[in-house]
């Protein structure tokens, strides 16, 4: 066993983990080729945490520090009649890449779903995200009849305005 691994914890996220991720979602935003997430440690506190939680989060804590964290939130699939979870993020620190703290990280994301009944779990990755795709094939196959779509902003409004003429039947 890597001493990395020997050292390192996978815990639920906690109020003082807020700047560290908070952080490290900046961090993942920018290599992504985004601009910084507008993620904050008070985001973070609001939405994370509470009896109306937006996500949950784990934490890779490496010797008493954040090396990374998952961020997932709850979903269900009508087909399988399932509940599983979405991982929204996952961020391993450059200095903690390539020494099995990602793999580690979902996988312990997994685990505690599981144990509250997710019976899968599913992600999104930028087709550029070379690295990504490659660390996430060696989880599971990436799916190729499958399209996302996303509305945010002033997409999401435009949908959610969007005035419906409904018919009444004959």
């Amino acid at each position: 066993m890597s001493d990395t691994i020997r050292k390192l914890k996978i815990r639920p996220a906690i109020p003082e983990d807020a700047d560290a991720i908070a952080g490290m979602a900046r961090a993942l935003s920018l290599a992504d080729g985004g601009r910084a997430s507008r993620f904050s440690a008070d985001a973070f506190l609001r939405d994370g945490f509470g009896d109306t939680a937006a996500f949950q989060t784990m934490v890779a804590d490496y010797n008493g520090t954040a090396a990374g964290y998952a961020i997932y939130y709850w979903g269900y699939d009508t087909d399988s009649a399932t509940r599983g979870v979405y991982l929204a993020d996952l961020y391993v620190s450059e200095a903690r890449r390539r020494a099995g703290v990602g793999t580690t990280l979902i996988s312990e994301t997994a685990r505690f779903a599981r144990a509250d009944g997710a019976r899968w779990i599913f992600w999104s990755v930028l087709k550029r995200n070379r690295g990504a795709r490659r660390f996430y094939r060696q989880l599971a196959p990436e799916l190729k009849d499958v399209i996302i779509c996303a509305a945010f902003g002033a997409c999401f409004d435009t949908i959610a305005d969007r005035q419906t003429n409904l018919r009444r039947p004959d």
